[in-house]
């Protein structure tokens, strides 16, 4: 891979550890998009430096596989209690409408 295309997926990785610190999914998925060709294209051989930008790069990735996985439990937390005040709605517009 070229080296600016090298950098290029590091900043596109720290934009998406961006993204996902600030829970902007969709953001986070565009830039996921855009990055993974990028590193489809690497060579099996590579430099020192490119060794160390790609190093890099999975060391990013796993900090922010770690924040995904407590956002997506933040958001199923929040649905499921979203869920409750919905349920805990139509239970009192039901009582509501029997008086």
């Amino acid at each position: 891979m070229e080296h600016t295309s090298l950098t290029r997926a590091l900043a596109l990785t720290h934009a998406l550890a961006d993204a996902v610190s600030h829970d902007a999914w969709e953001r986070a998925a565009a830039l996921v998009n855009e990055r993974a060709a990028l590193l489809m294209s690497l060579d099996a051989d590579q430099t020192p430096d490119a060794l160390a930008i790609i190093r890099e790069i999975q060391r990013l990735d796993a900090i922010i596989t770690e924040q995904a996985m407590a956002g997506r439990e933040r958001l199923m937390t929040n649905h499921r209690l979203a869920l409750q005040r919905i349920d805990a709605a139509s239970r009192y517009q039901s009582t509501g409408m029997l008086g």
